[in-house]
């Protein structure tokens, strides 16, 4: 697994280290920012919530249930979150 070499998919100084440090918590918080900040600029409306993003960095860091698809890269990013929060029963309609 690696880190995504697209500088708009590279995680904050803040969710590396939360990465580093293993607080999955801080680090789906991070990520939960960055996905915000990228739909700051854009006019689609986000509603990507932070337990996306907490799942998001389970499957980055490979804490997966049996249905679970791991992520392709160590650290989640935006587009991570937004795929957790499209797929069907991720969250309360």
């Amino acid at each position: 697994m690696e880190t995504p070499r697209d500088p708009d998919e590279r995680p904050t100084l803040s969710q590396a280290l939360h990465s580093v440090t293993g607080d999955r918590d801080a680090e789906a918080s991070a990520l939960a920012d960055r996905v915000d900040d990228a739909t700051e600029d854009d006019t689609t409306e986000n509603d990507t919530t932070e337990d996306d993003a907490r799942e998001a960095v389970r499957r980055a860091h490979g804490d997966l249930g049996v249905d679970k698809t791991p992520s392709d890269h160590d650290i989640a990013t935006p587009v991570d979150a937004e795929a957790v929060h499209d797929q069907p029963g991720s969250h309360a309609d």
